[in-house]
């Protein structure tokens, strides 16, 4: 049970880096229809700045 915890733990934590970075490059590679630096802020704060990018950042690209 103990290892099972742990390796969920990573897991989550090796997401939640995953999906910042991808914002931060999505961010930074396309037009943004907002602030870019207070959206490259929020998706590095733990693993509840991926959440808020999943939920709400992704409708502020523009897509050409």
């Amino acid at each position: 049970m103990e290892v099972f915890s742990v390796v969920l733990f990573m897991l989550v934590i090796f997401c939640s880096m995953f999906i910042s970075f991808a914002a931060i490059f999505q961010i930074l590679t396309n037009e943004f229809n907002g602030p870019k630096g207070m959206w490259i802020l929020i998706s590095m704060i733990g693993f509840i700045g991926p959440i808020l990018w999943l939920t709400k950042g992704r409708k502020l690209i523009i897509k050409k």
